[in-house]
């Protein structure tokens, strides 16, 4: 049984720091996902998560060309290269490789080996195409209206299919070049076809991404009607299955709408493959004031390519799918199917069972042809630039993998790097890193150097590290790593309180949840050191309670809440001071909140102003003597917990008229109302206009019918500023 390497993480940080964060956090790489966001040579990765070394493409020939477009093979094993930006047909035998036409046009994107042993070549954008002997002599074999021919087959019986863009058609040209026309699509574009062994004839269209099912008769059936804009490749199964690479898929919303056939430049040039999409507003700006939520309100992002299976029943099944990589080209082979894509140049072989597994990144942009080998192997062509190279069976014996730069978002001493996977004898796996202190990798970085055996990854504090993965096979055994493990410890950064809100007087905020069914108060725990406190902590990132708490009134009640942040996402707890305008000692008033609110009975302080301050502190996550604490202060504020006292004189002089002076020991006098005979309240302003002084002299007028006679009630109602009521009451003659 081959040894299973298990490296455990043991933190080494030999860098000490006056100021750093007590808690490690760990990198840790594993998945597919996280494995394929780095840079692969020579290795491969499997939708287990798996990363070993993977088949090292051969080069057999460099066409010279910005791109490659197609590949056809004969008997004899001799492949022929279409090219582009020249529009070349090249015949590569071995490694050897020579002219064997060269076009008028601008490129070459269809090739066809026919029965008769010619090389059958289509150029665009001048569509035609080109019947090629072994000498090179040329034919204009079949010159249709059509702009671009974008595939080339041979049925059954010898007849070539020609698949044009434009108009969207598949003709027939029989061997003496007469053609007919076996597919007029409503489709812009024909790109892909397929000839089963039953003779029936598949083709892909754009720009709705129909596959289409043609009889012997040439009766069209459309067997696919997919979610995605174009049908770029197909390829034939033993089973009967067809598979179709996809590409640009739609966005659930959206609905297709026909594309105009695309217009050549000005000078008449293909500079690139041609890919026909459409383009569609997603979504209108919001409206100002509007809130998006973003996982409810945007939608997630359509695949930018899939591999999908027809089954003979007619069934569909998506084996694959990409939000990054595009299909080119695909080819069936016995264990699975070679799609090539685009953006980075890649191999995928995808199996019925939806295991796929990338078995190469290729030296350019695009791999826009496959090719199986007699050998169970492939020749594969690529765009960006133009290569030739053979894929064979056999493991690389050297490959490695270099992450994505990690971002500790400060600067960081690292700790041990490990892996975990298998190392078959006679393997091995060498772990390397760099680091620095700018986002990307550059001459300030330190060189590529193996950690030492139980050191740190980097002796050097840095914020930002990537690793090297490098792996050697022997005698075809390949170590196989599914996770790599890294530990580092930021520097302890200060908390800051980025605001704080001092609330209304008698504004308060009920808990979201009440174990005892009366309302509780937010900020207002009897022990906030309690274990039950301790428990309820909420966890690092939640939002705070007091936005989405019902609001309450409670009479001398002050709130208070703030927002805090940690750069290091360390626990905050929060102490909370007071002291006197005037005075220069801050009081402890609550300590160890957990929560980024407090509630503050002020009746246990005498009226007066006041200044409240947050001290926010990372101790929970930091030894004491690490500690770091950041605070903020509030503006001064009013503390008045008495009503006003009301003096009430009737005037003997004047009949109806009732002297008031409404005074209040803290706070402004906001408001005197007045109610007669128990009759609704009524605003009474003072005599100099304006509400604005701790006393306030009023005139209040009851008027009276001459043939009223009796008492009179008046009951006045005074406020002060911060809510304090008090009443009064006077009989009138």
């Amino acid at each position: 049984m081959r040894p299973r390497v298990v490296a455990l993480i043991v933190l080494t940080l030999l860098v000490p720091s006056a100021l750093r964060a007590a808690s490690p956090q760990f990198w840790r790489i594993e998945g597919t996902r996280a494995f394929l966001e780095g840079e692969l040579d020579g290795v491969s990765v499997d939708s287990e998560g798996h990363l070993r070394l993977g088949p090292l493409p051969r080069p057999l020939f460099d066409p010279e060309a910005p791109n490659a477009w197609c590949v056809a093979r004969d008997a004899r094993g001799v492949l022929y290269v279409g090219t582009g930006n020249e529009g070349r047909v090249i015949r590569i035998e071995g490694t050897k490789g020579s002219v064997l036409f060269d076009a008028e046009e601008l490129g070459v994107h269809a090739i066809a080996v026919g029965p008769d042993g010619r090389v059958y070549a289509a150029t665009s954008p001048d569509g035609a195409v080109w019947a090629i002997d072994s000498a090179g002599n040329k034919l204009r074999f079949f010159d249709p209206a059509e702009t671009y021919i974008w595939a080339l087959a041979f049925d059954l019986n010898g007849a070539l299919l020609v698949a044009t863009g434009g108009e969207g058609r598949v003709y027939r040209v029989q061997k003496d070049a007469s053609a007919a026309t076996l597919l007029a699509s409503t489709e812009t574009h024909i790109l892909s076809l397929a000839v089963a062994r039953d003779g029936r004839i598949y083709a892909g269209s754009a720009p709705e991404g129909l596959v289409y099912r043609l009889s012997a008769s040439g009766r069209p059936f459309v067997v696919l009607d997919s979610a995605f804009r174009e049908i770029k490749a197909l390829g034939l199964g033993a089973d009967g299955s067809v598979y179709a690479a996809a590409i640009d898929g739609r966005a659930a919303e959206t609905t297709p709408r026909p594309t105009p056939p695309p217009q050549p430049s000005a000078l008449g040039q293909v500079t690139a493959e041609i890919t026909v999409s459409e383009s569609f507003a997603l979504a209108a700006a919001p409206a100002a004031g509007t809130t998006v939520v973003a996982a409810s309100t945007q939608p997630e992002a359509p695949p930018k390519g899939a591999l999908l299976r027809i089954l003979p029943s007619g069934d569909v099944d998506t084996l694959w799918s990409s939000p990054d990589d595009v299909p080119h080209s695909a080819a069936w082979t016995s264990s699975g199917v070679l799609v090539g894509t685009g953006g980075r140049g890649k191999l995928y072989r995808v199996g019925d069972d939806r295991r796929f597994e990338l078995l190469a990144t290729l030296p350019a942009e695009q791999v826009t042809g496959i090719v199986v080998t007699t050998a169970g192997g492939a020749a594969l062509v690529t765009a960006n630039p133009a290569r030739v190279l053979a894929l064979d069976g056999a493991p690389a014996t050297r490959g490695s993998f270099v992450s994505r730069v990690k971002d500790a978002e400060s600067l960081a001493s690292w700790g041990r790097l490990t892996w975990e996977g298998d190392a078959p004898s006679g393997t091995s796996v060498r772990v390397e890193t760099r680091a620095g202190n700018t986002a990307s990798p550059d001459t300030t970085w330190t060189e590529w150097t193996a950690p030492a055996a139980g050191g740190p990854a980097t002796g050097e504090k840095a914020r930002f590290l990537q690793l090297r993965l490098v792996l050697s096979g022997a005698s075809g055994a390949t170590p196989t790593l599914e996770a790599v493990n890294a530990a580092y410890l930021q520097r302890n950064l200060p908390p800051t309180i980025t605001s704080l809100s001092v609330h209304p007087p008698g504004e308060a905020f009920q808990k979201p949840i009440s174990a005892s069914g009366e309302p509780e108060i937010l900020g207002l725990d009897v022990d906030p050191l309690s274990e039950r406190a301790a428990a309820a902590r909420p966890p690092a990132g939640t939002p705070p309670a007091i936005s989405f708490s019902r609001k309450l009134s409670q009479r001398g009640l002050r709130t208070f809440s703030w927002q805090a942040d940690d750069p290091n996402g360390d626990t905050l707890l929060f102490d909370v001071h007071y002291r006197s305008l005037g005075e220069d000692t801050w009081r402890p008033l609550r300590l160890g909140l957990s929560e980024p609110v407090f509630a503050w009975d002020t009746a246990t302080v005498p009226s007066g102003r006041y200044l409240l301050r947050v001290v926010a502190s990372d101790a929970a996550a930091n030894p004491r003597a690490l500690a770091l604490t950041g605070s903020k202060e509030t503006p001064s504020f009013e503390v008045d917990n008495t009503p006003p006292r009301i003096k009430a004189t009737p005037d003997a002089s004047v009949r109806g008229l009732i002297r008031v002076t409404v005074q209040d020991d803290a706070s402004p006098v906001r408001r005197l109302e007045l109610s007669v005979d128990a009759g609704p309240w009524e605003d009474v302003h003072p005599e100099d206009g304006i509400a604005d002084a701790t006393s306030e002299s009023y005139k209040v007028e009851i008027p009276t019918a001459s043939e009223q006679r009796g008492r009179r009630l008046v009951v006045l109602r005074a406020s002060d500023l911060l809510g304090n009521v008090a009443t009064a009451r006077v009989d009138l003659q």
